[in-house]
């Protein structure tokens, strides 16, 4: 139960995130900015880290229980190994911060939204063979 709430909660959020860049553009940036710009994060981007930590801790948990293969692998270890090398370079690092609060055209936010969507396809599939 916990790896389908975390493998389709990650493709929800996924898709939640890439259709408001398609659909908001630039007003996008206001969003991104809240959560990168600053040296501070606010509480609710630890906050919700927080509860996607849980459920993967869960879900990781569900996972060393069961019979494992390759998706479950890959959406259990390999996704949370990507999220480290973003948090890396995007979150916590000043220049990466920078780089993503100067995105500020339509086109550049909906080109990124339009590139996102093949991972929603992605977690959905790793999460039904999970």
């Amino acid at each position: 139960m916990w790896i389908a709430i975390f493998g389709y909660g990650l493709a929800a959020l996924a898709l939640a995130t890439s259709l408001g860049m398609i659909v908001l553009g630039r007003r996008w940036q206001a969003i991104e900015s809240t959560a990168y710009g600053g040296d501070r994060r606010p509480i609710w981007f630890w906050t919700a880290a927080a509860v996607l930590l849980t459920v993967w801790a869960l879900a990781a948990a569900e996972f060393s229980a069961s019979d494992r293969n390759w998706a479950g692998w890959t959406l259990i270890v390999g996704v949370p190994l990507v999220w480290a090398v973003k948090a890396a370079a995007l979150v916590f690092n000043p220049k990466g911060r920078r780089t993503v609060s100067g995105i500020d055209t339509d086109s550049a936010w909906r080109r990124i939204g339009l590139a996102r969507l093949p991972i929603v396809i992605v977690l959905i599939a790793l999460t039904a063979l999970a």
